[in-house]
């Protein structure tokens, strides 16, 4: 019952609060070969993280949030593993937002639908 209630979550997030535009995901296969899509985000050029005492920390590292089914709709082949592995670092997958280029530094997932995306560049 909990999981339809919160099933539509991530699109309602997305739809409400994502900025125009999108981030080109550039992936690098196993085979050798690469892929671009374009995949919806709501882009954050500098992140805000609380600690467990209340204190907020300001970090310069910019983080996209998208929706796992939009990333798995572009690479479905990813769906087998765990939802922190959709996103390949080590620059096997980089994403380019305003005509600048982003190495993906971490990938976690709130539960919800949602992947958090740390980058580097």
């Amino acid at each position: 019952m909990t999981a339809r209630v919160f099933a539509s979550v991530p699109g309602i997030i997305n739809r409400t609060f994502r900025s125009a535009g999108s981030a080109t995901w550039i992936r690098h296969r196993e085979d050798g070969s690469v892929a671009s899509d374009d995949l919806v985000v709501r882009f954050h050029q500098a992140s805000e993280e609380i600690d467990a005492d209340g204190f907020v920390q300001q970090s310069g590292k910019p983080m996209v949030v998208c929706a796992k089914a939009d990333a798995l709709r572009l690479e479905p082949s990813r769906a087998s593993g765990k939802a922190e592995a959709i996103f390949r670092n080590d620059g096997r997958d980089e994403l380019v937002i305003g005509e600048r280029s982003y190495d993906i530094e971490s990938c976690s997932h709130d539960g919800y639908g949602l992947l958090t995306l740390k980058l580097i560049g």
